[in-house]
C-alpha cells in the first residue's frame, strides 16, 4: 500500500502543520508593539493568513464566529477579501507569515486592532489548518502608584499586607516579592522558614505578631506585565499592635479564600488566619474520596510536628505556617475541598477552601492501527495517514489537563460537523491515563480527504490543538465505460470494451456465462493496458474475428484490485441453433438459495427448460424459472433436491439443445445440548463438558469462548487420530483463586490438547470436543460457548458456569496483627477479604485479650465501616486502644477472622489552669502558673513568652516539672502527667504578654497560653477629635488608649467648659468609641478633654480640644417692627435686630416677606440695615409684612405681622376699547371701557376726555389769533360723552383717561376722530387790479379753517349802469395750479365802468358755500398799468427754524421794480420784474418747517441760531431759509413803476420751544434715583413777534459718570418727578432733562450728578484666633463668610496665588466662586512652601481684596518621595495628581456649556444671537488667566468667568422676544420656575433667596427700586391669568447683560436695545417662563402714549434659593 502511496505523488507533498503552539494571551504596551509567529510547516510551503474577530470566544466556539482576513499595512489582501479593520500603518503581514502589531499613540487605539483575537490560518493545496485564537489586548497604562496599607492585629496574631493598585491596572500587576526594612526580600516559596509567608496572590502573612514587630517596614514590588516594568511601593507599610485587653473571645476566621487555582507543580498556600482568646488551635482536613467511601483526613495541625504523622495524607508535602497551609508541588491528586478547623475553649469555626487543580492542556493525535503512516519529510513531525477507500478509519485525539476541556473536530480550518451524513460519528472514552475522543469515518471517500484538527479549550481559557493528514491510498476499481448487448451474424467481427478507474491500476478478467475465459486462446483476443494520460484509468477489450454461434452468451468484465472489484455484464446474440455449452458439478449448502444458469448460445430463443431425474421443474414452491432461463431454488434440501438436472433450448426453427449437471448439497453442523452442572461449583472440584457434533458435513472448526472471549486464538483441524500433548500447568492457588479476570488476555491452547489457567481443551474426534477444568477456582465462573464450522454455516451453543467461593483474604494478605496510630488522627483497620457470594463481615471489640465477649461495633459519630469491609475510625482517640476482630462469612465453607491490635499513642495535651492572669503593677506577691502535661513519655517541657523561649536563669522566672499523681506511665490508655509551673514576682510592665507552655513527644507537639497582664491605669485616650458639630451638640470621636492598664476600661468621661462657664462632664461606656455631649449653646466656644477610667482610677486628660459649636438659625424674632412712611406704592419697615442670645451666630442679613394675599415678595437685606422701603407695591391694597433673621444656619422665626394698607393711586392701565363716531359736522360721540379691575389702584371717580384739534399749518388770519392751545377736556362718571362746537370737517385727536382720588391715570392712545364735511366757508380776502388796458385779475384767500374738500372757485361779477345790475357773469377758478387763487378777467369793453365781484368756494360733497363780501372796482380803460400786488397779506404762526417763501405777486407796466422790508427796513434792493416774463407764481405763503423728531433729545433747536439766507427771488417773492428766534414781525413787499406803486404786508409770529427745565435730586436707593423738576419760564414779548409753544412731553437722559452713551426715558408733560430704576447699586450716574413740543426739544437741562446707596464690599476682621484658611500639604481651603456687601450684593469672588518667594511674578488666577457658596478649594498646591494668596470680592459698586500669606504643612510620611526644586510653579502643573483632574475638569465644564446651549437651542426654535462682545476686564492687567474669550477656570462651581456670549435671549413660543429683553437681566440675575397648582401661581420654594433685578422700560412711574427687585407686572399678570392660559412653559438660560449701565447700542424706535453684551461677572440663570405678555403690553401703551414710548416696569421679589443653587452648579 505504501508503494502505491508512493505513486500516487501524494508523498512528496504534506498538508500544513503546526511546529508549535501561538500563545493564548499577547499583553502589550503602545510603546513597545508586538509581533506575533505563526510556526508552521507544509510541502509546498503553506501561504499564511491571519483571521480577526471581535468577538468572545468561549470554550464551545472552536471554529464558529464571524472570522475576517486581518489586512496589513504593506501586503495588500486579495480583492475579493473584506476586512473589518482599517489597520492605518498599526499592523503589518511579514512575507514569513508573522503578525507585527506596531507602536501606536494612545489616541490610535483601535477596539478592532488592539483589543481583538487573531488566529492564523494556513493553507497549501492539500488542506487548510487553522491555529488556536491568540487574544491580543493592548494595555495603555494610566500613572499610578503601588501602596501598602498598615494592618492593625492582636498580639500573637496574623498580619496580613497587602499591595494596593488601582482598579485600572490590577490585572496587569504581580506582586513578585517584599522587601522587610530595605534589606530582605521575602519571596513566594513553600520551604521558607520563620514568620514571614508571601502567598500566591501577593499578600503578606506575618506570623505571631509580637512587640517590636511595629518597628519594621514592608515594601512590595510588583511587576508590570505589558511593559516587563518592576516597581516598588511608594508608601511602607507597619504592623500597628492593637492594645485590647486579652479577653477571652471565640476564634474568628479573619482571611480565607473560597476558592484557589494551582499549576501543576506549584505551592499551593491556603491562608487561615484567625483570631481569638486563649490562643486558638487550628487542624487542616481534606474531604477526600477514599475506596468506597469519603472521609476528612487530618492533614497537619497546630500541635502536631514534622515527623511521626502516620495516618496523615501527603504526609511530605503538607506544611502548617501559623494557621496556613501550604502544599509544595501541587499534583492532581491534591485537587479538592480543604477544611480549616480553628478551636479554642470558647468555640469553633470553620473555613473551607477549594483546591484547582490546573494542568497544562495538551492534545495529540494517534495513528488508527488499520492504516499506513508515511513520513512527509525528515524535518517534519507530520505523519501521513493512509487508507483504503471503502474501508473505515478512527482518528483518535488523547488530551489531557485540567479543567477538563471540551474538544470539537475541524476539517480543513472548519468546524467538522459530526453524525450528519451518517457514515462519520464521535465517541469518548479513556484508556486509563488520558481522555480521548475519537472520530469515526466508515466507507471512507474521496472527499474525506484533508487535515484533521482536534481543538481542545476549557473555560479558563486554555486552547491546544493537534492535527493529522489523511489521505486515500487504495481506491477501489470504478467503471467509466462498457459495452452493451449485442445482436449479430455468425462470421462477424465483436470487440467488447471496458474502461476502469482505481488505484492501484485493477486487473480485468472475462467470463462467459458465468465460466472464466483463458487470457491465451485461438478463438478470441483478451487485453488490457493503462490508459495514455491518465495514471488510474486501465482499458481491457475482448475481441472475436469470426464469431460462431456457440460464441453467444453473457459475457462479463470483472475490474479488481485488492480493495475492491466491480463487474459489468450484457449478452452478445448471434443468429443460429440452439446451443447449451456443457456445465460442471455444483455444490449447494443446505437451507441457502442457489441459482443455477443455463448457459445457451444461438438466436432467437423461444424457451428453456429445466428437469431433474426426467421430471420437468417445478415440481415445488422453492423451485422457480427465472426470465434469463436459470433456475432458483430457495432453501436447498439435501434429501430432496440433491440429484441430476438437465437444461434443454429450442430456437424457433424446432431445433433444442440440452446439457445436464450434477448439484450436491452439504449439510451445516448442528451442536447437541450440553450444560455445567445445575448447582453452584464449589471452588477445587472438577468440570467436564462435551461439544459434539450431532449432524453436518466434516471438515468441522470448532472453538471455545469464554464470555465471548476466545479460548484459543489460532483454529486447527481437529481429526480423531490426534493424540493429546501434555499439559502444562500453573502451580495451583492455595485457596482456589485463579489470576484469571475479564481484564486478561485470550486464554492460548496448543493444536491438540493444552491446559491454561486451569483449563484444558481435548479434541476427542473430528466432531467432538471436551472442555476440562481440573481445579474450579472463582475465576472460573462465566458463560462458556462452544462453536462449529464447516463449508456450510456454523452452530454455537453456550452455557453457565457458577462458581461458590468461600471467604479468603485478598492477595492472601491477612490483616495486620498490630496497628498504631496517634490520638486525634485517623486509621483504617483493614478486612479485605472476597468470596462467591460476597462475605459479611462483623466487626467486635475488646480492650482485654483475654477477654471472653466481644463487643459488636456498629458505625458512629467516630467509626465508618466501609463497603470494604474496612473500619475507620476518626478520630481516633486514647480510649480507642484495644482488640478488633473483623469476620467474615458468606455461607460457603468456614468463616474466617483476624484479630487486630490497636495501639493509641498520646501526644502531648497541654493545660494551664486559667488563660488569664492579673497582676498589680510592682507587686511583691509571686505569680504563679501552672500547666499541666499529659502524653506519652518522653516529654520535653518548655515555656515562651511572646513567642521567644524563655530563660531559665533569670531570678524572677522559675520554671520545675514533676510527675503529677496519678500517672500510668506504662499504659497508653493512661499517659504520663506533668505539672510545670513558672513564677513572676515584682511584675513589671515588660513582664506583661502571652505565656506559652509548650510540650513535645514523638508523637506531636502541643501548648497552651495564658496571658499575664500588668494592671494599672489606663492611658489617656488617643487621637480624640470631633466627628461633627452642630449647633447644641459636639460628636466626638476616639481611640481606645495604646493600653488599658491591664484592667477593663469602665468608661470615658468627657469634660466641656465653655468660656466663663462651669466645667461639666458626660459619662460614656467603655464599649464605645463615639459619645456626644448636649445642650450646648449654639456658635459658642467650649474647651474639651477626655479621661480613661478603670478599676483602678482615671487616666490623664487627653489633649484639650477647642470646639466651637456650629450656628444655629435664629431663634428669636427681630423687635420693634414697624411701618411708616405709607404711601400708594410702598411704606418704609423698620425693626431691630433679635435679643443677642437667641441669634445663635452672626446675623448676615435680614428676609422681610411682604404678603397680599395675591402675591408673595421676599427680599434679603444687609445685617446693618434696620428699615427697608418697600416700593412698587399695588396701591389700595392690604399687605402684612413680617421680618426674619437670617445666619448662616438659616431663617429664624419671623416677627409679629404688621399690617399695611396702601393709599389710593391713580391707575395704572387706560380705559380699554376706547371709540369715536362722527355725528355730523361739529359733533363726536366718544365710549370707552373702564380700566381692567388690578390696574384701578382705588374707586373710579370719573373720567377725563382730551381731545384738541390737529392742524398741519399753523396758520392764523389774524394776528391775535392762536391755535396753539394743547386742546380741550371733558369730565363726567358715565361710559360715554358727546362732544359739541366742533371745527368743521376737522382732525381731532382724543384720549381718555380713569381718575381715582389719588389723581389722574394713564391716558388711552391718541385716536384720531374726523367731523362730518359741510359746505364750505367763503374766501376771506379779495384783492382786484387792473393788469391790462382791457383785463383784470382778482385775486382770494380761502378760509383758513376749511370746512369740506374745495374742488374750484366760482367767481361772480356784475356791473351798475343808472344804478342797474347789468352784464351779470360767473367765471370757474381752479383751486390748484399756477393760477390757483386769482383769476384773469380780460377782453373788457374799453369803457369806464363799476364792476362788482364775489367769489364762492364749491365741494363734491357739499355744494357751493356762501360768496364773499362784495368788491367793487372801477375800470378805466388805459395803457398806462400802475404797478399792483396781486398777493394778499395775513398773519402767520411759524416755527422756529422752519424755511419760508412770501409770494410777491406784481403787475404793471415795465419798468416794473420790487422791494421787500421788513419792519420798514428794506431787506434787499429794487428788483426789476418783466410780468411778461414772470416764472411760475406762489399765492400764498410757503412754509416748510424744520425736520425735527421731537421724541429725540439730541436734536434741539438753537435758540441762539442765526437766520438762515434772506433772498428775494426772480419771481419777486421773498426766501427765508431758516427762521431764527427774532424772525418775526411785519414783512412789506412794495412794487412801483413809472405810474405807481403798490405794496402788501405780511405778519410773522415765530413759535419757539419750550424753555428749560430746572432739575434737581431728590431721593436715592439701592438700585433708583428720585429726580424732580420744574419747567421753565418762557419770556414774554408784547409785541406779539414770538410764542412759546407747550411741551407735550419730557425726556430724561441718564448714564453713568464714566459712560459715553445715554440711556433715555419719556415722561408725560403733566409729570414733575420719577424714580429712575435699575440702576446699578453703588454707582454715581449724571441727569439732565429735556422738554419737547410739537416744534421741537428744548435745550437740556442742569445736569445733576447722584450716586445709588452701596459701597464696595467689605472684609469683616475676625477675632486673630479664627482663621480663614484651613491648609492641607496640597491644597488651601477659603472660608468666605466674613465678606459683606454693604448693600450691594457680591457677584463674584476670584482667587489668585503665587509663590511668595516669587513676589514680581504674575498672579494665577485659581479660580472663582459666586454666591452663595461659602467656600473655595484651592488645589494643587506644593507641601512646605510658602504662598501669598488673593481674595478679590466684587459687586457693582466696585471691589475689595484681602491678602493672606501661608505656609502648606510637610507631608507626614517620611517616605514620601515629593521633590522641590526652586520657586517654580512647574511641578504644580507637570503633577499629573493635579494637571489631569484640572484638565478633566475643564473638558467636563465646556462639554456642559456646549450640551446645554444645544439642548436649549433647539428647545426655543430659535437660532442663537451672538451679541457683540464687550469683555471687561477685572483686577491687574498682568493677571494671567486660566482662559481667553468665555473659557471657564478649571473650578467647576465658578461660572461666572464666561464671557457668556452666546446664550440665546429669552424667547417665548413664537419665536418673539419675551418679556425680558437681553439689557434688561441683571448681571447677578436668578430667576424661579413660577407653577400652576389648582389655578394659582405659586412659587418653586420658600427658603432663603438672593438677589436678581430685572430693568423694565424706562418710564416715570413714581416706583421707588429696591435693591432687591420684583418681576414684571405682565408676568404678575400672566399668574392671574394662568388658569385661563394654557400656554406651555419654556426654559431656557438667560442672556448675560451688562452690568454698567445704558446699551452702548443706543436708543432704537422700540425702546430696547437689539444687541446683547456680555458680563464676566454673570452666571448662567436657567429656568425663566417665556411669554409674549410683555410685547403686547408694550404695544398698548404706545399706542396710548405714542411710537417712541416705553410702558412701565413694576418691581416685586421672587425666592428663588433653589434656582440660584442650581445656577451655581451649571
Amino acid at each position: 500500500m505504501m508503494d502505491t502511496f508512493a505513486s500516487s505523488g501524494t508523498a512528496a507533498a504534506a498538508g500544513p502543520r503546526f511546529q508549535n503552539q501561538l500563545p493564548s494571551d499577547v499583553t502589550f504596551t503602545p510603546d513597545r508593539g508586538f509581533t506575533i509567529e505563526c510556526p508552521v510547516w507544509g510541502q509546498p510551503t503553506p501561504q499564511i493568513t491571519w483571521l480577526t474577530s471581535k468577538e468572545r470566544l468561549g470554550s464551545s466556539a472552536a471554529g464558529s464566529g464571524i472570522w475576517n482576513p486581518v489586512e496589513s499595512s504593506s501586503t495588500s489582501a486579495p480583492s475579493t477579501a473584506t476586512s473589518t479593520a482599517t489597520t492605518n500603518n498599526l499592523i503589518t503581514l511579514s512575507p514569513n507569515g508573522s503578525l507585527t502589531l506596531h507602536t501606536f499613540r494612545p489616541e490610535q487605539f483601535r477596539p478592532d486592532v488592539h483589543a481583538a483575537t487573531y488566529r492564523c490560518l494556513a493553507a497549501n493545496f492539500i488542506g487548510r489548518i487553522l491555529s488556536t485564537p491568540v487574544r491580543v489586548r493592548a494595555v495603555i497604562l494610566p500613572p499610578f502608584e503601588v501602596n501598602v496599607e498598615n494592618p492593625r492585629v492582636r498580639r500573637g496574631s496574623t498580619a496580613v499586607f497587602r499591595c494596593s493598585v488601582p482598579d485600572s491596572v490590577r490585572d496587569y500587576v504581580t506582586v513578585t516579592s517584599w522587601i522587610q526594612d530595605n534589606r530582605y526580600d521575602i519571596f513566594l516559596t513553600s520551604s521558607q522558614d520563620g514568620r514571614h509567608v508571601m502567598l500566591a496572590n501577593g499578600d503578606l502573612h506575618v506570623l505571631s505578631a509580637r512587640q517590636g514587630d511595629e518597628n519594621h517596614l514592608y515594601h512590595c514590588r510588583v511587576l508590570v506585565q505589558p511593559n516587563g516594568q518592576t516597581m516598588t511601593s511608594s508608601t511602607a507599610g507597619r504592623i500597628i499592635l492593637s492594645q485590647e485587653t486579652m479577653t477571652k473571645m471565640a476564634p474568628v476566621i479573619v482571611e480565607s479564600v473560597n476558592r484557589i487555582r494551582v499549576w501543576r507543580g506549584q505551592d499551593a498556600v491556603l491562608p487561615c488566619v484567625f483570631h481569638g482568646y486563649p490562643p486558638p488551635k487550628v487542624k487542616w482536613y481534606k474531604s477526600q474520596t477514599i475506596q468506597y467511601g469519603n472521609l476528612l483526613l487530618p492533614l497537619v495541625a497546630s500541635a502536631a510536628t514534622q515527623e511521626h504523622r502516620g495516618g496523615v495524607l501527603g504526609l511530605g508535602r503538607h506544611r502548617l505556617v501559623g494557621g496556613t497551609l501550604l502544599i509544595a508541588s501541587v499534583v492532581a491528586e491534591d485537587q479538592g475541598r480543604y477544611i480549616c478547623s480553628v478551636n479554642n475553649s470558647m468555640g469553633l469555626v470553620e473555613s473551607r477552601t477549594e483546591l484547582v487543580f490546573r494542568d497544562k492542556l495538551q492534545v495529540r493525535i494517534v495513528e488508527s492501527s488499520n492504516v499506513v503512516v508515511v513520513a512527509a519529510a525528515a524535518s517534519a513531525a507530520q505523519h501521513i495517514q493512509v487508507v483504503d477507500a471503502e474501508t473505515s478509519v478512527t482518528i483518535t485525539c488523547h488530551f489531557s489537563g485540567s479543567p477538563r476541556p471540551v474538544v470539537s473536530w475541524l476539517k480543513d480550518g472548519q468546524r467538522y460537523l459530526v453524525g450528519n451524513s451518517g457514515r462519520v460519528s464521535s465517541s469518548s472514552g479513556d484508556d486509563g491515563y488520558t481522555d480521548m475522543v475519537q472520530l469515526s469515518i466508515s466507507s471512507v471517500q474521496r472527499e474525506d480527504e484533508g487535515i484533521y484538527q482536534c481543538l481542545a479549550s476549557n473555560d479558563e481559557g486554555d486552547w491546544a490543538q493537534a492535527s493529522a493528514q489523511l489521505a486515500i491510498g487504495a481506491f477501489p476499481p470504478h467503471l467509466k465505460e462498457t459495452f452493451s448487448r449485442q445482436v449479430v451474424h455468425p462470421g462477424s467481427s465483436v470487440s467488447l470494451k471496458c474502461l476502469a478507474s482505481g488505484t492501484p491500476l485493477p486487473h480485468f478478467t472475462w467470463t462467459l456465462d458465468g465460466f472464466p475465459l483463458s487470457p491465451v486462446s485461438e478463438r478470441y483476443f483478451l487485453g488490457q493496458q493503462q490508459q495514455t494520460g491518465h495514471d488510474d484509468l486501465v482499458v481491457a477489450h475482448l475481441n472475436i474475428t469470426h464469431v460462431r454461434v456457440e460464441d453467444g452468451g453473457n459475457y462479463k468484465c470483472v475490474a479488481e484490485n485488492r480493495v475492491g472489484r466491480v463487474e459489468h455484464s450484457a449478452n452478445l446474440h448471434i443468429y443460429g441453433a440452439p446451443y447449451v455449452r456443457r456445465m460442471s458439478t455444483v455444490v449447494g449448502v443446505g437451507g441457502k438459495r442457489l441459482e443455477l444458469p443455463c448457459p445457451v448460445a444461438g438466436y432467437p430463443i423461444e424457451a428453456i427448460t429445466w428437469e431433474k431425474d426426467g421430471r420437468r421443474l417445478p415440481l415445488n414452491g422453492r423451485q422457480r424459472l427465472q426470465f434469463n432461463g436459470s433456475l432458483t431454488i430457495d432453501p436447498l434440501d439435501k434429501s430432496s433436491d440433491a440429484g441430476l438436472y438437465s437444461c434443454e433450448a429450442r430456437g424457433q426453427n424446432g431445433l433444442s439443445a440440452r446439457q445436464s449437471l450434477q448439484l450436491n448439497i452439504l449439510a451445516g453442523p448442528r451442536i447437541t445440548p450440553f450444560g455445567m452442572p445445575s448447582r453452584n461449583v464449589m471452588v477445587n472440584s472438577r468440570v467436564q463438558v462435551s461439544c459434539v457434533i450431532e449432524e453436518g458435513d466434516p471438515p468441522f472448526h470448532i472453538r471455545w469462548y469464554r464470555d465471548d472471549k476466545p479460548l484459543v486464538h489460532h483454529h486447527h483441524h481437529l481429526s480423531s487420530s490426534s493424540a493429546s500433548s501434555p499439559s502444562q500447568h500453573r502451580p495451583a492457588n492455595p485457596v482456589g483463586v485463579a489470576s484469571l479476570s475479564s481484564t486478561d488476555p485470550p486464554i492460548r491452547l496448543g493444536p491438540l490438547g493444552a491446559i491454561a489457567n486451569g483449563l484444558r481443551l481435548t479434541d476427542f474426534n473430528s466432531y467432538s470436543s471436551i472442555l476440562t477444568i481440573d481445579q474450579v477456582t472463582v475465576n472460573h465462573g462465566g458463560n462458556y460457548s462452544c462453536r462449529a464450522e464447516n463449508a456450510a454455516g456454523t452452530a454455537v451453543h453456550s452455557t453457565l458456569l457458577h462458581v461458590s467461593v468461600p471467604p479468603f483474604w485478598v492477595n492472601q494478605q491477612p490483616p495486620a496483627d498490630t496497628v498504631q496510630t496517634v490520638s486525634g488522627h485517623s486509621v483504617e483497620l483493614k478486612c479485605h477479604v472476597h468470596g462467591v457470594p460476597t462475605p459479611q463481615v462483623i466487626w467486635s471489640f475488646t480492650r482485654d485479650k483475654t477477654a471472653d465477649k466481644y463487643t459488636t461495633l456498629f458505625a458512629n459519630t467516630n467509626r465508618t465501616l466501609l463497603a470494604n469491609q474496612s473500619l475507620v475510625i476518626s478520630p481516633v482517640d486514647v480510649s480507642d486502644a484495644g482488640y478488633y476482630q473483623c469476620e467474615a462469612s458468606n455461607g460457603v465453607g468456614n468463616n474466617i477472622n483476624a484479630l487486630m491490635a490497636l495501639q493509641v499513642h498520646a501526644p502531648p495535651e497541654v493545660h494551664l489552669n486559667q488563660d488569664y492572669m492579673a497582676v498589680r503593677r510592682g507587686s511583691l506577691t509571686g505569680t504563679v502558673l501552672k500547666c499541666s502535661i499529659r502524653g506519652d513519655p518522653p516529654l520535653n517541657i518548655h515555656w515562651r513568652k511572646d513567642s521567644v523561649p524563655l530563660d531559665p536563669t533569670q531570678s524572677r522566672v522559675v520554671t520545675r516539672a514533676q510527675p503529677a499523681t496519678g500517672s500510668h506511665p506504662s499504659s497508653s490508655l493512661h499517659p504520663t502527667l506533668l505539672t510545670s509551673e513558672l513564677s513572676v514576682t515584682n511584675a513589671a510592665v515588660a513582664d506583661e504578654g502571652l505565656y506559652e507552655c509548650a510540650a513535645s513527644n514523638m508523637h506531636g507537639e502541643d501548648s497552651d497560653a495564658v496571658f499575664l497582664q500588668v494592671q494599672d491605669v489606663p492611658q489617656p485616650p488617643l487621637d480624640v477629635r470631633v466627628a461633627s458639630a452642630a449647633g447644641r451638640r459636639i460628636q466626638l470621636e476616639w481611640k481606645p488608649p495604646a493600653a488599658d492598664g491591664g484592667n477593663p476600661l469602665q468608661e470615658f468621661i468627657i469634660f466641656y467648659q465653655s468660656s466663663g462657664g462651669d466645667v461639666r462632664q458626660e459619662r460614656i461606656m467603655a464599649s464605645q468609641f463615639s459619645g456626644s455631649i448636649g445642650n450646648l449653646q449654639p456658635a459658642t466656644v467650649y474647651q474639651v478633654y477626655m479621661t480613661a477610667s478603670n478599676a483602678l482610677g482615671q487616666s490623664q486628660p487627653s489633649l484639650g480640644l477647642t470646639v466651637t459649636t456650629d450656628e444655629e438659625a435664629p431663634e428669636g424674632p427681630p423687635l420693634q417692627v414697624g411701618a411708616s412712611s405709607v404711601h400708594a406704592r410702598g411704606f418704609t419697615l423698620s425693626w431691630a435686630p433679635p435679643a443677642h442670645q437667641l441669634q445663635h451666630g452672626i446675623i448676615q442679613s435680614y428676609l422681610v416677606t411682604i404678603d397680599s394675599g395675591r402675591m408673595l415678595n421676599r427680599t434679603v437685606l444687609p445685617s446693618s440695615s434696620n428699615e427697608y422701603t418697600m416700593a412698587g407695591l399695588r396701591p389700595n391694597t392690604n399687605y402684612h409684612a413680617y421680618v426674619q433673621a437670617v445666619n448662616n444656619q438659616g431663617s429664624g422665626p419671623a416677627s409679629p405681622s404688621v399690617s399695611v394698607k396702601t393709599s389710593e393711586a391713580p391707575p395704572e392701565e387706560p380705559p380699554l376699547n376706547v371709540a369715536c363716531v362722527s355725528l355730523n359736522s361739529q359733533s363726536l360721540q366718544i365710549t370707552w371701557q373702564p380700566p381692567p379691575a388690578d390696574y384701578r389702584n382705588g374707586l373710579l371717580r370719573g373720567y377725563r376726555i382730551f381731545y384738541e384739534p390737529l392742524s398741519e399749518l399753523l396758520y392764523l388770519s389774524s394776528p391775535d389769533q392762536s391755535d396753539l392751545q394743547t386742546g380741550s377736556s371733558q369730565t363726567t362718571t358715565e361710559l360715554t360723552v358727546f362732544l359739541s362746537g366742533l371745527q368743521k370737517f376737522a382732525n381731532y385727536s382724543i384720549q381718555v383717561l380713569a381718575f381715582t382720588g389719588a389723581g389722574d391715570g394713564v391716558k388711552s392712545q391718541p385716536l384720531t376722530c374726523t367731523t362730518e364735511e359741510d359746505i364750505p366757508e367763503m374766501p376771506t380776502r379779495l384783492k382786484i387790479v387792473q393788469s391790462g388796458p382791457d383785463s383784470l385779475t382778482i385775486s382770494w384767500l380761502p378760509h383758513p379753517r376749511p370746512t369740506s374738500r374745495v374742488t374750484h372757485f366760482t367767481v361772480y361779477s356784475k356791473e351798475i349802469e343808472r344804478g342797474q345790475d347789468v352784464n351779470p357773469q360767473k367765471w370757474t377758478a381752479a383751486n390748484s395750479g399756477p393760477s390757483a387763487g386769482r383769476l384773469e378777467i380780460r377782453n373788457l369793453r374799453p369803457r369806464r365802468a363799476v364792476f362788482y365781484f364775489q367769489a364762492a368756494a364749491v365741494s363734491s360733497q357739499a355744494g357751493e358755500g356762501p360768496r364773499s363780501s362784495t368788491v367793487s372796482f372801477t375800470f378805466n380803460p388805459t395803457n398806462k398799468i400802475v404797478a399792483a400786488v396781486v398777493s394778499i397779506g395775513s398773519g402767520y404762526l411759524v416755527a422756529r427754524g422752519s424755511r419760508l417763501i412770501l409770494p410777491c405777486t406784481a403787475l404793471g407796466d415795465t419798468p416794473l421794480q420790487i422791494s421787500w422790508l421788513q419792519d420798514g427796513r428794506q431787506l434787499s434792493d429794487w428788483l426789476n420784474l418783466n410780468p411778461l416774463k414772470l416764472g411760475e407764481q406762489i399765492q400764498q405763503p410757503w412754509i416748510q418747517q424744520r425736520p425735527h423728531d421731537p421724541d429725540d433729545p439730541d436734536d434741539p433747536v438753537d435758540e441762539n441760531a442765526t437766520a438762515g439766507l434772506i433772498q428775494v427771488l426772480t419771481n419777486g417773492s421773498l426766501s427765508i431759509g431758516q427762521l431764527s428766534h427774532n424772525g418775526g414781525g411785519n414783512y412789506t413787499c412794495q412794487a412801483r413803476n413809472r405810474h405807481g406803486q403798490d405794496q402788501v404786508d405780511y405778519w410773522l409770529t415765530v413759535v419757539t420751544p419750550p424753555p428749560a427745565p430746572q432739575l434737581r435730586f431728590a431721593a436715592s436707593n439701592w438700585s433708583s434715583v428720585t429726580l424732580q423738576w420744574a419747567s421753565g419760564s418762557p419770556s414774554t414779548d408784547q409785541s406779539n413777534r414770538t410764542r412759546v409753544s407747550a411741551a407735550r412731553h419730557y425726556v430724561i437722559k441718564y448714564r453713568p459718570r464714566e459712560a459715553a452713551r445715554w440711556a433715555q426715558i419719556v415722561l408725560p408733560a403733566t409729570w414733575r418727578s420719577v424714580p429712575v430704576g435699575d440702576l446699578n447699586c453703588g454707582t454715581e450716574y449724571e441727569f439732565v432733562l429735556v422738554a419737547s413740543s410739537r416744534v421741537g426739544n428744548s435745550s437740556s437741562s442742569n445736569v445733576v450728578t447722584a450716586k445709588t446707596k452701596g459701597s464696595p464690599p467689605e472684609y469683616l476682621a475676625a477675632d486673630a484666633r479664627d482663621s480663614d484658611l484651613t491648609l492641607t500639604p496640597t491644597s488651601c481651603t477659603v472660608d468666605l463668610v466674613r465678606w459683606q456687601d454693604r448693600g450691594c450684593p457680591i457677584q463674584q469672588f476670584i482667587f489668585r496665588f503665587r509663590l511668595a518667594t516669587d513676589s514680581a511674578g504674575e498672579w494665577i488666577i485659581a479660580g472663582a466662586e459666586s454666591p452663595p457658596q461659602q467656600t473655595f478649594l484651592l488645589a494643587g498646591l506644593i507641601p512646605g512652601r510658602d504662598y501669598a494668596v488673593r481674595v478679590t470680592a466684587l459687586n457693582a459698586a466696585g471691589s475689595a481684596q484681602r491678602d493672606y500669606s501661608v505656609r502648606t504643612p510637610p507631608l507626614v510620611d517620611s517616605h514620601s518621595k515629593s521633590d522641590v526644586h526652586g520657586g517654580s510653579l512647574a511641578p504644580l502643573f507637570s503633577d499629573p495628581r493635579v494637571a489631569v483632574p484640572m484638565a478633566v475638569s475643564s473638558l467636563a465644564i465646556v462639554l456642559t456649556i456646549v450640551t446645554l446651549l444645544l439642548r436649549y437651542r433647539y428647545r426655543s426654535g430659535t437660532d442663537y444671537l451672538r451679541p457683540d462682545s464687550h469683555p471687561q476686564t477685572v483686577g491687574n492687567a498682568n493677571v494671567r488667566t486660566y482662559a481667553d474669550g468665555g473659557d471657564t477656570p478649571e473650578d467647576g462651581n465658578s461660572s461666572t468667568l464666561s464671557a457668556c456670549q452666546k446664550r440665546p435671549p429669552p424667547m417665548d413660543c413664537s419665536g418673539r422676544l419675551s418679556d425680558y429683553a437681553p439689557e434688561q437681566v441683571s448681571p447677578y440675575a436668578v430667576f424661579p420656575s413660577l407653577t400652576s397648582s389648582g389655578g394659582k401661581s405659586q412659587f418653586s420654594s420658600s427658603r432663603r433667596m438672593k438677589t436678581f433685578v430685572v430693568d423694565g422700560t424706562k418710564d416715570s412711574l413714581s416706583v421707588e427700586m429696591s435693591n432687591y427687585a420684583p418681576p414684571a407686572p405682565s408676568m404678575i399678570r400672566r399668574m392671574h391669568q394662568q388658569q385661563a392660559e394654557e400656554e406651555p412653559m419654556y426654559d431656557y438660560i438667560a442672556p448675560c447683560a451688562t452690568a454698567s449701565g445704558p446699551n452702548p447700542s443706543g436708543p432704537n424706535p422700540s425702546g430696547r436695545s437689539n444687541k446683547l453684551t456680555s458680563n464676566p461677572q454673570s452666571v448662567f440663570v436657567p429656568i425663566i417662563p417665556a411669554r409674549s405678555t410683555w410685547n403686547q403690553q408694550q404695544q398698548m401703551y404706545r399706542q396710548q402714549h405714542g411710537p417712541n414710548q416705553s410702558s412701565p416696569h413694576y418691581h416685586g421679589d421672587w425666592n428663588n434659593q433653589e434656582t440660584l443653587a442650581l445656577s451655581q452648579r451649571l
